[in-house]
């Protein structure tokens, strides 16, 4: 009997056995994705509409991150920090992605620097307010 492992994509690992002249494919198990920095535009509300003076804002935000889902959770945490809390994400994608697209502007290569050497980094940066909320 031989086991032949295969690797497809950078998450995914296929067991294979050879047993006689049969194939035996084994169960697909996740591989540890390493993190990477994230970016995406995250619009905020603020808890207490009053106090923060603007109905919300909009900024971008530079973390590690493995997933979209993952990226979502440290807009949260940085949300809750701020007394605010994420209405949406958009554009979420691995800033190697991003940077493959278009040149990011100095603010983001600043944050960008500041996250890398900080594995607990989430970085936010300027805050693009909106004074009333559309009907």
């Amino acid at each position: 009997m031989t086991d032949v492992v295969l690797y497809c994509g950078s998450y995914s690992r296929f067991a294979l056995k050879l047993v006689g002249s049969d194939v035996i494919i084994g169960a697909i198990t996740k591989m540890p994705q390493q993190p990477e920095l994230w970016i995406g535009v995250v619009e905020l509300k603020p808890l207490n509409q009053e106090e923060y003076g603007a109905a919300g804002a909009f900024t971008n935000i530079v973390t590690w991150a493995c997933t979209a889902a993952e990226f979502r959770k440290k807009a949260d945490t940085i949300a809750e920090t701020l007394n605010l809390y994420v209405i949406s994400i958009e554009r979420e994608e691995p800033i190697a992605e991003r940077t493959k697209k278009i040149t990011v502007s100095d603010e983001i290569e600043d944050m960008i620097e500041r996250a890398e050497s900080n594995p607990n980094a989430i970085v936010y940066g300027t805050f693009h307010t909106y004074p009333f909320n559309e009907a």
